[in-house]
């Protein structure tokens, strides 16, 4: 089989004041022609579906057609709960998506998957007659099989394991099973990737796909607000291990073969500006690397005075462009036409002298970014990984909380 293994759409994305829809449409029309050239019979996304728990109704209605767009000609299509996503939100449509071929993973638990019954409402019989008369799931060149930790593919007489583990929060973790908060949080959620490869098979091609922040070394740190966890978590009976979080293609081990395939757009401006995905072929165990070029690129560059910014502007006219302004102070008018020309994105004051002090911006920087330069002025040492988590957490929970209000 040919698998394609995409992460981090982050729907409903915005930078700045743009809003990214239109190119995560262009991306997702690109990863479907791969698809269609490479013949491939999976696509699986390994999480972070939306940027926010709660995202728009335009981000939604993107997605579901992104879905139905990649379930053409048969393919069986896998996305999977990243810490962004409300797993419940996302598999809100898990009925319908099971009639497609589309697996919505938010649990660990897939053996009703194809036979959800469905009480409230009650679902009028013309539609599985419909469904019925068309005998579209018949006609599929690709099986799924529910398992308890993820699905089997079958095509032909070749089986493919894949376990789905979603972002392993502590929520999550304690709704999937009982927890002994005596055992650390890196060993529940290495028994938790095991547990879920139970039904790996030798002689058949195994992968895990999950949502992590994986690290080759042992000390805790935090990236995005996710603690990081050592490789040594990841179970050695996969083959290959398809990685979300990390916005970057980064191969994590050899054995088993971990592999973050970046995200398909850039979404910050320190991030690569090269993306792609990643093909995995389960007969050659070949992984490919296939470029994407869909997107406009973010571009950050310096200036210091107004002619030099509307030259880097034009510059950059295809780019969203972030100023690093370090002149003098701009006047209304000149702001004003920075600010129109259709590149600009931000304008950073990185440092305006007034008097003899010297002060730096910070309205650019992120929450996480912010906090850490407060405790290191407040305590004159910079936060533990666990202090930035726990910030992190509370801030999401915050934003998620203002999000279901409005």
């Amino acid at each position: 089989m040919k698998i394609i293994h995409t992460a981090d759409l982050h729907l409903g994305k915005r930078l700045g004041k743009a809003l990214r829809i239109e190119e995560q449409c262009d991306v997702i029309k690109e990863i479907a022609g791969i698809a269609d050239r490479e013949n491939a019979d999976v696509i699986l996304i390994a999480g972070d579906v939306f940027d926010a728990t709660v995202p728009p109704s335009e981000a939604e209605r993107v997605f579901y057609r992104a879905m139905l767009t990649f379930a053409e000609r048969g393919r069986a299509v896998i996305a999977l709960a990243g810490n962004h996503d409300d797993e419940r939100r996302l598999c809100a449509a898990k009925p319908l998506a099971d009639l497609q071929g589309i697996v919505l993973a938010g649990e660990l638990d897939y053996t009703a998957l194809g036979s959800e019954i469905l009480d409230e409402p009650v679902p009028p019989a013309s539609l599985f007659e419909v469904a019925a008369a068309a005998d579209y799931l018949s006609k599929q060149r690709i099986k799924l099989v529910g398992r308890q930790g993820g699905v089997t593919v079958v095509k032909g007489e070749e089986r493919v394991n894949i376990a789905l583990v979603p972002y392993p929060s502590e929520s999550r973790l304690s709704r999937w099973s009982e927890q002994d908060y005596n055992i650390p949080y890196v060993e529940r959620v290495k028994n938790t990737l095991a547990s879920a490869c139970g039904f790996f098979n030798d002689g058949e091609y195994n992968m895990l796909c999950t949502h992590l922040f994986l690290t080759k070394d042992e000390k805790a740190d935090t990236l995005g607000g996710l603690l990081a966890l050592p490789a040594s978590v990841l179970p050695e009976t996969a083959d290959y291990v398809a990685l979300g979080h990390v916005h970057k293609r980064y191969t994590v081990t050899k054995t088993p073969l971990a592999v973050y395939c970046g995200s398909p757009l850039q979404y910050a401006y320190d991030e690569t500006r090269n993306k792609s995905v990643t093909l995995v072929d389960t007969k050659t165990r070949k992984i490919t690397e296939i470029p994407l070029s869909s997107g406009k690129k973010l571009t950050e560059t310096d200036a210091d005075n107004y002619d030099e910014c509307m030259a880097k502007l034009e510059l950059y006219k295809h780019d969203y462009v972030r100023l690093r302004y370090c002149g003098e102070p701009l006047g209304k008018k000149e702001a004003s036409e920075i600010k129109s020309h259709p590149a600009y994105n931000d304008l950073v004051i990185t440092a305006t002298v007034r008097g003899d002090t010297v002060k730096t911006r910070r309205a650019h920087l992120s929450d996480d970014e912010i906090f850490e330069a407060y405790y290191e002025s407040r305590y004159d040492r910079k936060p533990k990984p666990e202090v930035k988590a726990a910030f992190s957490e509370i801030m999401h929970e915050i934003i998620s909380g203002e999000n279901m209000e409005h």
